[in-house]
C-alpha cells in the first residue's frame, strides 16, 4: 500500500459502495409505507453490537453497510414513516441528504472564511432567506447549530450580554411553565437560576407584575422567553403585547420557534403567529417543519451583530497570537458557541433551491390542513373529545368515557400494530392522546385510520 493510503479506497470500490448506500436510502425512502413505523429492540437483541471487540483488522465494507442498513439503522423510530404521528416528526427529503452527504464527502467548516469561504457565503445567505421567510426585517441574520436545544442557549447567552453587560448577578428570566425542557436545561448550563416560571400562556399583566417585583427586590430582568407552538399542544404566547411589554421594559424578547416557527412561511401561520417578526431572537428547527435530516437548528436575530459582539474569539483569548485568521470576512466561529461546525446549511440550501420554496410551502399547508380536519373529525364524533388544538399541526384529543388511564392504555395499543404511532401529554391537568400532522406523507386516509383505531381501542378497554 503506498504511503498515506491506509485509509482509502480505489475509485471504482467507491463508486461501488456509493452506489450500494444510494439505492438503500432510495429503498427506505420509497418504501417507508411498507415498514413498521417502529422496530423495537432489547438490549439483548443488540449484544452483538454492545459487546463487539475492537476490529483491528478490516472487513468487507458492502457487508459492513448492509448491516447497518438492516440490522442497525431499522431497529429504530422511523420518523418519516406517515403513520408517525408521534412527537415532532422529521420526514427528510432526498435532495436534503444528498446536502449532507456533499457536505461530509468536501469536509469544509463555514466557521473561518479562509476555511470554508464557500459554506460560509451559503450559511449566511440560507440564514438570510429564513428571516425573510419568517417575516424578521431587513438586515436580520444569524448562526445555524445541531439543534434548538443550542440555538436557544446561544440566544439566551447573547441577549444577557447584551442586556446586563459583564456581570450577569440578579439576571431574570421570565417563561411558561409549558417552555421546553431543553430550555431550561440551557438556563441551567449558564447559570442562570431565577428563572420564572408562569402559567401556560404568558398573560402581559401578570408578567408585568412579576418584572415590578422583582426589580423592587433588586433583581435584574432581563429576557422573556415566548413560544410558538409548544412541542405538546402547539399553544402560542400572545407575541404582539409580549412584544409591546419588553419595547417598555427594555427586556429582550426571545421566541422558542423550533416547531411551530415555520408554520410562518404559509399566510395562516402568518397570521397566526403575528408578533413573531417583532422579537429580538427567534429559534427555528430545519430538522422538523422544514424536512431535513438531523442536525440542523438555526438561531435568527433582528442584529446579527449582537452575536459577534458576544461570541468573537477575541473576548476569549487566553494568549496573544492563537488562531490569528484573516478578519474583513465573516468568520462564522464568532457568532455562536462552537468554533468547528459542519456545513450544516447546504442541504436546506439544496432542498430549497432544488425545490422551490413553494413546495415547502405547500407541504407545511398540507400539515394544517390535516390537523384542522382531524380536529373537525373528533369534534363531531360522540366518543372523541377535542383537548386542544388544532394549533400548528398538533391536536389533543381523548376518548370518553375514559379516565387518564384508560387514555395511556388506548396509546398503547394502537401503537401495537406498528402501523401508526401517537403520543400522549397532559392537556389542563389531565392526559390527553397527541397527534402532530407535519409530515407531508401522512394523508387523510392515515388520519382516518388513526382515529378508528383509537375509537376501537377504547371501545374494547372501557
Amino acid at each position: 500500500m503506498p504511503e498515506g493510503g491506509w485509509l482509502d479506497l480505489p475509485p471504482e470500490r467507491m463508486r461501488e459502495l456509493g452506489h450500494q448506500v444510494v439505492d438503500l436510502l432510495v429503498d427506505h425512502l420509497t418504501g417507508l409505507r411498507e415498514q413498521p413505523v417502529q422496530r423495537l429492540a432489547t438490549p439483548a437483541e443488540l449484544r452483538d453490537v454492545l459487546a463487539d471487540p475492537v476490529p483491528e483488522r478490516p472487513s468487507d465494507p458492502g457487508e459492513l453497510i448492509a448491516f447497518l442498513t438492516g440490522e442497525v439503522m431499522a431497529r429504530s423510530l422511523r420518523l418519516g414513516h406517515p403513520g408517525c404521528l408521534a412527537f415532532v416528526p422529521s420526514a427528510n427529503n432526498f435532495l436534503s441528504v444528498l446536502g449532507d452527504l456533499i457536505a461530509a464527502g468536501f469536509n469544509t467548516s463555514p466557521g473561518a472564511w479562509p476555511v470554508g469561504a464557500g459554506p460560509a457565503a451559503i450559511e449566511l445567505v440560507t440564514a438570510r432567506w429564513l428571516a425573510e421567510l419568517l417575516g424578521l426585517p431587513d438586515g436580520s441574520g444569524g448562526v445555524f447549530t445541531p439543534g434548538g436545544t443550542l440555538a436557544n442557549l446561544t440566544a439566551l447567552a447573547a441577549a444577557r450580554d447584551e442586556r446586563l453587560g459583564e456581570d450577569p448577578t440578579g439576571a431574570v428570566l421570565y417563561c411558561s411553565d409549558q417552555t421546553h425542557p431543553a430550555v431550561l436545561r440551557a438556563c441551567h448550563v449558564l447559570g442562570l437560576r431565577e428563572v420564572r416560571l408562569l402559567p401556560t400562556r404568558l398573560s402581559p399583566t401578570d408578567l408585568r407584575q412579576e418584572i415590578l417585583a422583582d426589580r423592587l427586590a433588586g433583581r435584574r430582568p432581563f429576557l422573556v422567553l415566548a413560544n410558538a407552538g409548544t412541542t405538546g399542544t402547539g399553544a402560542i404566547d400572545p407575541l404582539p403585547e409580549l412584544a409591546a411589554l419588553c419595547r417598555e421594559e427594555n427586556l429582550w424578547l426571545h421566541v422558542d420557534g423550533a416547531h411551530g416557527a415555520a408554520a410562518a412561511l404559509t399566510t395562516r401561520g402568518r397570521a397566526v403567529l403575528a408578533g413573531l417578526a417583532e422579537a429580538d431572537s427567534v429559534v427555528i428547527d430545519p430538522h422538523k417543519w422544514l424536512f431535513q435530516p438531523y442536525e440542523i437548528g438555526c438561531l435568527l436575530l433582528r442584529d446579527p451583530a449582537v452575536l459577534h459582539r458576544a461570541f468573537a474569539i477575541d473576548r476569549f483569548r487566553a494568549h496573544a497570537g492563537y488562531l490569528e485568521i484573516a478578519r474583513g470576512e465573516a468568520n462564522l466561529s464568532d457568532h455562536g458557541v462552537q468554533f468547528t461546525t459542519a456545513a450544516r446549511a447546504v442541504k436546506l440550501w439544496l432542498s430549497f433551491k432544488g425545490f422551490g420554496v413553494a413546495a415547502f410551502r405547500a407541504a407545511i399547508d398540507h400539515g394544517l390542513d390535516q390537523a384542522e380536519r382531524a380536529a373537525t373529525l373528533i369534534a363531531a364524533h360522540p366518543e372523541l373529545e377535542l383537548a386542544a388544538g388544532p394549533s400548528l399541526g398538533i391536536v389533543c384529543l381523548r376518548y370518553r368515557p375514559g379516565d387518564p388511564e384508560t387514555q395511556s392504555a388506548i396509546c398503547r395499543e394502537v401503537n401495537r400494530t406498528g402501523r401508526t404511532l401517537i403520543a400522549t401529554t397532559t392537556v389542563d391537568g389531565a392526559q390527553a392522546l397527541r397527534l402532530c400532522t407535519i409530515n407531508p406523507r401522512t394523508t387523510a386516509a392515515d388520519l382516518d385510520e388513526v382515529l378508528a383505531a383509537i375509537v376501537r381501542a377504547g371501545r374494547r378497554l372501557t
